[in-house]
């Protein structure tokens, strides 16, 4: 048996070198097939990364959303576009500045929700946006091809039914359209990152059950985008929870974001359209009896965007899970 020692001639002998062999680390990308609000259910998942990604990604986008909109309510009050008095009972109005603050806030949640993937759960950003491990440019132009023309139908109809607001070209127009164009979309994605993403990964992961998982996920994010709109209207409430809940399962069946950004980011482009010309006074206005019946008719035709975008998915074939993992073992064998 090999021992440390001297030898007869002199020679120092050392004990038996151990083998320079490590385990490998666990992977964070799923191994067995995944659908996108399981896609954290790893090998290196534990029960307790979900509640530091939600925690983690709260904290930073409300940092972040801070750091953005107090440097445009600073302006606004120093350029007399805001009551200093108004200001510091929290009451703020809607400023073009404000407008953009606002956007550019949620559209933060695009890169913190992937950096906050790969610190918690070890899986790179790009894997935020779909199964397939990147935004899928070409199936989500498929989808805003589909989206314009049946939201412009909608827009038409409301004004056929309550008649064209009075529109004036002023001070702020091309403020206005410039940052509509350049921010909304972005504006709109980050919501649907931030809830549809990291949040309802996050919730749906920690269930073992696939499908309770998705439950959970679509009804708490629908929730909670419903709350985030801030309305006091039960028909606006009821809207958002709706677009919720059709977001979450456009996300499920085509296994990834692409479709809902579409969605989102078309539909408020489409609803924006007049702001430049018009202002921005009651644009958020969400009390009780902002809303009534008539929103019906953009719940219709939001049904039916989501029916054809569910049709256009199942046409191409898009996959609903995967298991990039195993893929890559498979590669390097």
């Amino acid at each position: 048996m090999p021992y440390a020692g001297v030898r007869p001639d002199g020679a120092w002998v050392g004990p038996p070198q151990q083998p320079n062999w490590q385990p490998a680390k666990p992977s964070a990308l799923p191994i067995v097939q995944r659908e996108y609000h399981e896609f954290f259910r790893a090998p290196r998942f534990r029960w307790w990364r979900p509640l530091l990604a939600i925690a983690m990604f709260v904290g930073t986008w409300f940092v972040a959303t801070l750091l953005v909109s107090i440097p445009a309510v600073v302006m606004d009050t120093a350029s007399g576009r805001l009551d200093p008095a108004a200001v510091a009972k929290g009451e703020l109005k809607v400023t073009p500045l404000i407008f953009l603050a606002n956007n550019l806030g949620l559209a933060l949640a695009i890169p913190l929700a992937g950096l906050t993937a790969w610190a918690v759960f070890g899986q790179r950003p790009r894997w935020i946006s779909s199964i397939a491990g990147g935004f899928r440019w070409g199936l989500f132009w498929r989808f805003v091809a589909v989206a314009v023309p049946i939201l412009l139908v909608s827009v038409g109809v409301e004004l056929l039914l309550g008649g064209v607001p009075e529109l004036a070209w002023n001070a702020d127009s091309w403020f206005l359209i410039i940052a509509i164009l350049l921010t909304t979309p972005l504006q709109a994605a980050g919501e649907e990152y931030g809830t549809r993403g990291i949040l309802a990964r996050s919730v749906g992961s920690w269930f073992g059950s696939a499908r309770v998982g998705l439950v959970v996920a679509t009804v708490l994010t629908s929730v909670v985008f419903m709350l985030l709109h801030g309305a006091g209207d039960p028909w606006l409430n009821g809207y958002y929870f709706l677009v919720g809940v059709v977001c979450s399962i456009l996300v499920w069946k085509t296994g990834g974001l692409e479709a809902a950004v579409a969605l989102h980011a078309v539909n408020n482009l489409i609803g924006e359209v007049t702001i430049p010309f018009g202002g921005l006074d009651g644009m958020f206005d969400r009390e009780a009896g902002a809303a009534g019946p008539e929103i019906l008719i953009q719940v219709f035709f939001t049904l039916v965007l989501v029916a054809a975008l569910l049709l256009v998915a199942r046409r191409l074939r898009i996959p609903q899970s995967a298991a990039p993992a195993a893929l890559q073992r498979e590669a390097t064998r």
